[in-house]
């Protein structure tokens, strides 16, 4: 045997054990967040941050690869009509839709239309515009907010006239100025870009604001997005890399010995004790580097990765919050493989119903939603259920209320049985020509333009042989008598005033 086979092969066999730790803790953690699912669709952690947790759980889903589930889809829902308020909110919204294909222009437009917008001197670069954010409109300019603006506009795909030249010029002049320089922050960025009067503690460097800020970056540098020249005294695109790998070296620095990441205390300098959500947010921008083969990236991301596995509670969260788990379980390497396996095919994967204690071969994923939905005034419909016969003409007219009829209805996600069909007006009828469970979401569009999102299952059995009656089943007979779907608004209200404080601040 040779040498160099005995090593790749000792090399596998080490790393076989912590893989399969790291598949046991994302099915108990996906397994958790399926359990504390509201009725509505949406999560709620210890903070209120609805928004924030249920697009985090959105992408830990996806990860997970429960995007033919029901509650990926109900979570979809909720998010979709979610009203943000502040900048992190809706921008953490719009990455979530983004991520799984959904449209999020409407929102991404509104952070567009409200950023804070100045003019520098500009250099060589063909225009002078500067573009930031703050945590609402009209307020100072955040190193975090102005970031997470950025890349909702990236992940929707929307854009204006003389965008590239804009986020060009801010990098060069807004934010690489910022940048700190004075160890123990050296690399590091602040909350808040300079402006004056600042307290001291907030020229200090944040973990939480140079990982986002780095993992924008990095991601608009792939896509090509920076222009060459320079403004201020900096010049793209290099000036703008040096400043990555400086912030790149000291994010990986802020690591303690056991591996998780923290923040370093404004007094002392000194870091805190490891935190699962800094862990989290480090190895999301870590990620970026490591996938191109950088080796200090990759050994921070490994050591982070088994340090989140060992602080996983006993019930499978991480301290017990739906936007801490959902993003330690997204940024876990994403399910493949047996973990994508779903035997009965109801979007639930077999290693998460093996820990929710489920039978895999029967489609049961219904049965662990939450029928406390509630409903709200707007555009609102009913989650349904039905059995249908194969082989037997079937028929079901789903419906709205609120809003501003007629409606118009279309599937957009999941697949109706084989030969049932959904027409404009609502009916789905047809004969089905094969057995299974078929879950779906479905857009309903008002005379407004406002729509909203809705789940659908229909179970095609075969007729009884004494009168060809079917009774529901339990979970069936739950959901129908649940109720509506919450928090279904039409875009147009996402702005309605509700404010929350950020996520990371």
């Amino acid at each position: 045997m040779k040498p160099r086979f005995v090593y790749a092969l000792l090399l596998a066999l080490a790393a076989a054990p912590a893989q399969a730790s790291i598949d046991d803790a994302r099915a108990r953690g996906i397994k958790w967040l399926v359990q504390t699912q509201k009725g509505d669709g949406s999560f709620v952690g210890l903070q209120s941050l609805e928004v924030q947790s249920t697009s985090a759980a959105v992408e830990a889903m996806l990860a997970a690869g429960l995007n033919k589930s029901p509650q990926y889809a109900r979570a979809l829902a909720w998010l979709a009509n979610a009203p943000g308020g502040s900048l992190d909110a809706r921008a953490w919204q719009v990455a979530a839709l983004a991520a799984a294909g959904r449209d999020a222009t409407n929102i991404a437009g509104r952070i567009r239309d409200e950023r804070n917008t100045h003019v520098v001197q500009s250099g060589s670069l063909p225009t002078s515009g500067v573009a930031t954010w703050g945590a609402y409109p009209g307020y100072g300019a955040g190193t975090l907010d102005t970031a997470l603006g950025y890349g909702a506009l990236r992940s929707a795909g929307v854009g204006y006239t003389n965008d590239t030249s804009d986020l060009t010029v801010t990098v060069l002049c807004n934010i690489l100025p910022a940048q700190l320089s004075a160890s123990p922050w050296n690399g590091a960025w602040p909350h808040a870009l300079p402006q004056s009067g600042q307290p001291s503690h907030a020229t200090h460097g944040s973990l939480a604001a140079t990982a986002i800020m780095l993992y924008e970056m990095k991601k608009q540098r792939q896509a090509g997005r920076f222009l060459s020249g320079n403004a201020c005294g900096r010049t793209s695109p290099g000036g703008i890399d040096t400043a990555m790998t400086s912030a790149k070296t000291w994010l990986i620095a802020q690591a303690n010995g056991d591996g998780g990441f923290a923040e370093r205390r404004p007094q002392t300098g000194n870091l805190e004790t490891s935190a699962p959500l800094a862990t989290a947010m480090a190895i999301r921008a870590l990620a970026l580097f490591a996938a191109e083969g950088d080796a200090g990236a990759s050994t921070a991301l490994a050591n982070a990765r088994s340090w989140l596995v060992g602080q996983q509670n006993a019930d499978g969260s991480w301290r017990g919050d739906p936007f801490v788990t959902a993003r330690v379980v997204a940024a876990l390497p994403a399910a493949t493989g047996a973990q994508l396996t779903d035997s009965d095919k109801d979007g639930l994967t077999d290693v998460v119903e093996q820990k929710l204690g489920t039978n895999v071969l029967i489609a049961d994923a219904q049965s662990q939603l939450d029928p406390n939905a509630n409903a709200v005034p707007g555009l609102t419909a009913t989650s349904f259920s039905a059995t249908a016969h194969l082989n037997v003409p079937f028929s079901y007219t789903v419906s709205a209320s609120g809003g501003n009829g007629p409606f118009a209805f279309a599937r957009v996600n999941g697949s109706l049985p084989p030969g049932l069909a959904m027409a404009a007006n609502g009916v789905i009828s047809g004969v089905p020509s094969a057995s299974g469970s078929y879950a779906f979401d479905y857009e309903i569009t008002d005379a407004a333009s406002a729509k909203t999102l809705v789940i659908g299952r229909i179970d095609v059995v075969s007729p009884s042989a004494s009168d060809g009656d079917v009774p529901l089943p339990a979970w069936a007979i739950a959901l129908l008598g649940a109720g509506l779907l919450g928090a279904m608004r039409r875009h147009g209200a996402l702005g309605s005033g509700r404010c929350r404080h950020g996520a990371l601040k």
